[in-house]
């Protein structure tokens, strides 16, 4: 089914050049499209509208394009949230002590954004004038429409309020121009529109134009679930906490009840189908090769290297190099009989994790006694690598993660995949849009069990947890509810219960950010935040003991022992005094009496807008307001 994209990918590049004439890729909102050579020869049948849309594929949907000494993946998707941390990353997004809120000049997601709706409005304008009535046309139509609320939900993600433009301007359209932004409400109805009809002009998966690769009806409807969940979501906690980036009047619920006739039209349709092939069905739906056939998921991005010249290195993911899972996802999962982890056990091992915990964990996180990642089947390519551990120790060519929980989720096992990977990376997929109706209706208050048995349940059925159950929930102490891992004290047990659910089947796949400003605790999960990381002894008892290094195929002569030396300051490994491993214990802010992490609850929700599209509006005689904490 690759070869199906193929074209895609070629007509892509054709019309990327052709829209790069058509359409001026300029940073101001007052650019004129040089469309006349185009509108009267262009846009009149549906492979006209194919080919233009292609274009919207690729630079729309991330590539992690394999380019040679690089490890590149979507390894990070998290990192940037309490979930995970990069080793060097101590000055980062979520470190702002002593940030002075000063506005950039530029900022690339507003005038990329910008630029992409532009090429959104100009191919749904012509489209619509010429080639509606054309055959096939309406699918195509519908991925313009699909792409647009892409463009726009990325927009409202990051600044809230943002000008809304829904036709290609010139020169003349000042007054329709330079227009005020628009409140959030009214950006996510927008967006939720453009869905609705994507919607009812998009294919099926597998049906009509809905063909390996491209946008489909399904893909649509789990957008609008997570579209209508955020801004629900976002405006009922924001209102209930009167914070700064609250929405007067509004408490979301108008957009929480669209979630379940959305998703119960793809309920109807898809059932409980999902990816169970396997072993280990949850770690490997995200190391196929060909997703075009894969129950649940609805959009990905294809790679093939030898037709696309595109490919990637996701095998490298679970070799790490600076990225690792820390102790707030590790802490939010459940036994595997359904009752609360005890994370306070003075010396848990990753196998005894392992063994006793949502076999989730076992599959998103790698754990010692799978063997040696270098023995390990499909890659058999490194040296012996059995602990991770960031430690200049061994020569193991295997990489290293800061915390000792090393990535697994999406394990790619095939050795023909280094360095020139062809593994479909998954973007929209069923589960998402399952778990946004079950915390729709927890929020709202009307889940049942039944709405469990066809959400959350179909989840921990692939992987062989037990069933979430309400009785079950609602006898759980509220002492097992922590502010800093994501909870809600003044919430219901069966909402948190929903946000566990969320974090862990959607752990690494980028939501976790989004997740915690949604939900207004942002600093509550951040500040003081001092990540940690599995309990350093085991790492001691195993590196620091030649017989087993020996038993496991390292030559240690020459070595001095101990290895890792948890000697303070001047040792290479430490830990904080509950035994767990300290990644940044180097850094004063992070050590046991430090501060931590730090953002400004009444800023860094959201990013400013530039300065220099303020000027530009002010220019005009018209106004663009900054957002709240940004001078």
């Amino acid at each position: 089914m690759k070869t199906i994209f193929n074209k895609i990918w070629r007509k892509g590049m054709y019309v990327f050049l052709l829209t790069t004439i058509f359409i001026t890729s300029c940073k101001k909102l007052d650019k004129q499209p040089l469309d006349a050579l185009t509108s009267s020869t262009f846009f009149n049948t549906a492979a006209d509208l194919r080919t233009y849309v292609n274009s919207m594929y690729n630079n729309r949907l991330p590539v992690y394009q394999y380019t040679a000494g690089t490890g590149n993946s979507n390894a990070l998707l998290d990192n940037g949230s309490d979930f995970m941390i990069f080793s060097a990353d101590i000055t980062g997004g979520l470190n702002q002590v002593g940030a002075t809120g000063t506005a950039g000049t530029e900022n690339g997601t507003w005038s990329t954004g910008y630029t992409r709706i532009r090429q959104d409005n100009y191919f749904l304008k012509y489209a619509l004038e010429k080639a509606e009535k054309t055959p096939n046309a309406d699918h195509y139509i519908g991925e313009g429409y699909f792409f647009r609320a892409m463009d726009y939900f990325a927009l409202l993600n990051s600044f809230g309020d943002v000008p809304i433009i829904l036709e290609p301007l010139t020169e003349a359209d000042v007054e329709k121009m330079y227009v005020p932004r628009s409140s959030r409400n009214e950006v996510a109805k927008q967006i939720l529109k453009d869905l609705d009809l994507a919607i009812q002009k998009l294919y099926w998966k597998g049906t009509g134009e809905a063909v390996a690769g491209r946008v489909n009806k399904e893909a649509a409807i789990v957008l609008k679930a997570r579209v209508a969940l955020f801004e629900g979501t976002w405006e009922y906690y924001h209102s209930r906490r009167s914070t700064q980036f609250a929405v007067a009047g509004k408490d979301g619920r108008e957009f929480l009840e669209m979630i379940e006739p959305a998703m119960n039209e793809l309920i109807s349709r898809q059932g409980t189908r999902i990816f169970k092939t396997g072993d280990e069905p949850y770690n490997q739906l995200f190391a196929q090769k060909d997703a075009s056939s894969v129950d649940g998921v609805f959009l990905y991005r294809v790679y093939d290297g030898v037709k696309l010249n595109v490919s990637h290195n996701f095998f490298s993911k679970i070799t790490d190099f600076g990225p690792s899972i820390t102790d707030h996802l590790v802490d939010i999962y459940l036994n595997k009989d359904g009752s609360p982890q005890n994370i306070s056990d003075p010396y848990t091992t990753l196998n005894t994790l392992s063994q006793n915990l949502d076999p989730r964990f076992r599959q998103t996180i790698w754990t010692p006694d799978r063997g040696p990642l270098g023995k390990l089947k499909g890659r058999e390519l490194n040296a012996n690598l059995r602990y991770p551990i960031v430690a200049p120790i061994l020569s193991t060519g295997g990489g290293f993660t800061s915390t000792g929980y090393r990535t697994f989720k999406g394990a790619v096992l095939e050795a023909s995949e280094f360095n020139k990977g062809e593994t479909d990376d998954i973007l929209i997929r069923y589960e998402e849009g399952l778990l946004a109706l079950a915390e729709a209706k927890a929020i709202l208050g009307t889940i049942t069990q039944a709405d469990l048995d066809k959400t959350v349940n179909v989840l921990r059925g692939r992987v062989g947890m037990a069933n979430m159950t309400l009785s079950a929930v609602n006898g759980f102490p509220i002492s097992i509810y922590k502010e800093e891992n994501g909870f809600d004290l003044t919430e219901s047990r069966i909402v948190n219960e929903i946000r566990r659910e969320r974090g862990v089947e959607l752990a690494l796949e980028g939501f976790r950010s989004g997740d915690i400003r949604r939900w207004a605790i942002f600093e509550k999960v951040i500040n003081g935040y001092k990540p940690k990381g599995a309990q350093l002894q085991e790492f001691l008892d195993y590196y620091n003991d030649p017989a087993k290094l020996t038993a496991d195929g390292f030559n240690v002569a020459g070595l001095s022992f101990p290895l890792l030396r948890n000697t303070g300051s001047t040792g290479n490994v430490s830990a904080f005094p509950d035994g767990r491993i300290n990644p940044y214990f180097k850094s004063p802010q992070f050590q046991t009496a430090g501060q931590g992490f730090f953002i400004n609850r009444d800023r860094d929700y959201l990013t400013f807008v530039p300065l220099s599209q303020i000027q530009l509006y002010k220019v005009k005689g018209t106004t663009l307001t900054q957002n709240p904490g940004w001078n």
